[in-house]
């Protein structure tokens, strides 16, 4: 170690002696430190300006209704984005919009459709329809600002989800507020309704009961209805029969009324035969020839007239169930003593016509009765016209009103007898419907007491288990107030654990660890990595003393770059600005060790390698991205980068330090110092002569040094 301390001093004299040397270390200890600055102040905050981005919107909203509430979502939107400044608003037509947006003048253009509101209005529908927001990008005009104009449609989208969620909210809050008036309005029915349910669950049983009642007696009514109509044919048939009887009896009565005076004949005809015979006696009889001649002629006159006195008996005794008695007995005595006359005649006239002499006192005696006979026969006129032909006509008169009324009353019948035909009809049809109805109530009764008995349980149940009154009262609590509340249920309270009050105070340890490293690249491009004098030393003891060199001035780079961000860079927050200086000496001596043990064992090679794995790590080491978002095949690579513990422990001090991650990723950066020193000074001897050969053939090609 020490020719490799004296080549170490030597490179010093030299760095401090040659102005030249002097001012090219100068030059290679500021340089990286530029390119970490440039690139931190550049992105110091590159989202605070967003307002500056154009996006284009385009509101074409119709507007809609909603249960009774009139909504605009997009004038809401319009309203909401002209008091946003995250980004650039404008709004512009649909033509300008999407013209604006293909040729570059937009970053993205926003379109809200004609039926948007009226798409967020089918919430209350069966199937409702998801609203639509057009967000339309050019993402050939920069790579990261179609991400911030996406996040701002997303945000925006939020804010619509938000604002509609609040007036669907107020909505239904607004029916659930009429509904808690109602309840209260309507609480006395409900509670009517509540005992009526209960009153029929207990009367469960009596209406099964009675249903089955009913079905016996809607059976036997059918059954009555069904004889009462097989009764009809036959009372109609008896109706047309009295119809018919009737109209003949009527018939008949017009026929006797219009020949009424033929009631008079058997008395005009008996009593004419009695005046007739009784006018029979001749002035002179003194003859026994004419005495017996005219004896035979009165005793066949009162044989002749007998026929006639006997028929009249006979009319008579027909009118005794017609003519009171009172009025008919007297005629009838007449008439019996009209025929006891006649009867006394014939024997007298018989006596006379067969001892024709000494005849005298019975011609008398004919003459006597004959004279007889004619008052009897004027008594019997007398009291038939006067008594019983009034009392005749009259019966006739009543008898054929009775005929006519009974015609009526048949023809009543007869109209009844059609009208009970169609109620019976129509009465069958309606209890065949209610018996079929008690059929199906009977049927449906479990179904139907079932749910009774559930309903009942279920009242039971909510009176048990709610209290009504404080349901209406929460009903009737402010449909805005809710609305609001539901459309912004939770505040998100952010607590920054490890603040940084900019983009490019997060960034700089990314930047400072690349800038530390390409320090590395400068110096070993430019620097020789191998002394050109000590040829008394060793390989591996050239390499550590051209080593210490290297460390000395990648040192030098490492503290003004660290030193720039901690006090020089105005909006760069660094916590733990010593720390951080620290931090990036120990990166610089890991680094430093990893780039000169490739490049003095490699050659070209090595500083190809370098690049590559600078590449490499600027890729995956989660400097600008968090490692679970970069491709799988980096996140793999991760573990094993040096980048990935430089950056992390350089965070710790720009953001505030965590110890037990400062120890883990000190202890992986020093794991990889110790591996290239190991690999450097192993290696060294025993890879050189295969590299001189390689060197000088390259260098052989006039194309490499």
């Amino acid at each position: 170690m020490k020719q490799a301390w004296r080549i170490y001093v030597n490179d010093l004299k030299h760095l401090t002696t040659n102005w030249a040397a002097a001012i090219l270390a100068l030059g290679l200890s500021v340089l990286p430190s530029l390119y970490a600055w440039i690139n931190v102040e550049a992105s110091i905050d590159p989202y605070a300006h967003t307002e500056d981005l154009p996006v284009g919107v385009v509101n074409e909203d119709r507007g809609a209704e909603l249960a009774g509430h009139r909504f605009h979502a997009g004038d809401e939107i319009v309203k909401t984005l002209k008091n946003n400044h995250q980004l650039g608003w404008r709004f512009v037509t649909r033509k300008k919009g999407m013209e604006g947006v293909r040729r570059g003048d937009y970053f993205a253009t926003i379109v809200i459709p004609a039926d948007f509101s009226a798409k967020l209005a089918t919430v209350v529908q069966k199937r409702p329809k998801r609203a639509v927001i057009y967000y339309y990008e050019n993402d050939k005009r920069n790579a990261i600002a179609p991400k911030i104009t996406e996040r701002g449609a997303s945000t925006l989208s939020a804010r619509v989800s938000d604002e509609f969620v609040r007036v669907v909210n107020t909505a239904l809050f607004s029916l659930f507020h009429q509904a808690g008036v109602t309840l209260e309005q309507q609480l006395p029915t409900i509670r009517r309704v509540e005992a009526f349910v209960f009153r029929l669950e207990n009367e469960l049983p009596t209406i099964q009961r009675q249903l089955k009642a009913l079905d016996r007696d809607v059976g036997e009514a059918r059954s009555l209805v069904r004889t009462g109509r097989e009764l009809l044919p036959a009372a109609r048939a008896t109706v047309r029969r009295g119809l018919e009887w009737t109209g003949r009896v009527e018939k008949l009565f017009m026929q006797v009324n219009a020949s009424s005076h033929l009631w008079e004949k058997p008395v005009e005809m008996a009593v004419h035969a009695l005046h007739s015979f009784a006018e029979q006696t001749p002035q002179s009889l003194d003859t026994p020839e004419k005495q017996a001649r005219w004896a035979a002629l009165i005793q066949q006159a009162a044989t002749d007239a007998s026929p006639l006195v006997q028929q009249l008996r006979r009319t008579l005794r027909t009118w005794e169930g017609t003519i009171d008695s009172s009025s008919l007995q007297p005629v009838q005595r007449t008439v019996s003593r009209i025929e006891q006359t006649l009867a006394s005649i014939q024997e007298t006239a018989a006596l006379v016509k067969q001892h024709p002499t000494g005849v005298e006192e019975k011609i008398t005696h004919l003459r006597e009765q004959m004279a007889l006979l004619d008052a009897q026969a004027q008594q019997l006129d007398q009291a038939y016209r006067q008594r019983l032909l009034p009392m005749l006509r009259a019966k006739w008169n009543q008898t054929g009103e009775q005929v006519r009324q009974a015609k009526q009353t048949l023809l009543r019948m007869d109209q009844a007898l059609n009208e009970a035909e169609q109620w019976l009809s129509n009465t069958d049809r309606d209890l065949a419907a209610a018996q079929q109805a008690l059929k199906t109530a009977q049927a449906q009764y479990p179904f139907l007491s079932r749910q009774v008995r559930e309903l009942a349980a279920f009242l039971s149940k909510i009176k048990r288990e709610t209290n009504i009154d404080e349901l209406i009262r929460l009903l009737k609590q402010d449909p805005r107030a809710k609305g609001a509340f539901l459309a912004h249920p939770v505040d998100v309270k952010t607590f920054r654990l490890f603040p940084l009050p900019n983009y490019g105070s997060g960034m700089n340890p990314f930047y400072t660890v690349l800038a530390i490293w390409v320090g590395c690249l400068l110096l070993v491009s430019v620097l020789s990595t191998d002394p050109s004098s000590f040829s008394e030393a060793n390989e591996r003891e050239r390499y550590a003393g051209r080593l210490l060199t290297f460390w000395t001035l990648n040192a030098l780079q490492a503290m003004v770059v660290t030193a720039g961000a901690a006090f020089i860079l105005p909006n760069i927050f660094v916590r733990e600005p010593g720390w951080f200086m620290a931090f990036g000496l120990l990166c610089s001596f890991v680094f430093m060790a990893v780039v000169f043990s490739l490049v003095s064992l490699f050659g070209n090679v090595g500083k190809a390698m370098a690049i590559v794995l600078l590449v490499l790590q600027i890729a995956g080491a989660g400097g600008t991205y968090p490692v679970e978002l970069i491709p799988p095949f980096f996140q793999q690579l991760n573990p094993w980068l040096p980048f990935t513990y430089a950056i992390d422990v350089m965070r710790e001090a720009v953001g505030g330090i965590v110890w037990e991650n400062v120890e883990h990723d000190v202890k992986r950066l020093l794991l990889f110092a110790v591996a290239a020193l190991l690999a450097g000074l192993l290696l060294k001897g025993s890879l050189n002569p295969w590299m001189r050969v390689l060197k000088e053939k390259a260098v052989q090609s006039g194309l490499f040094h």
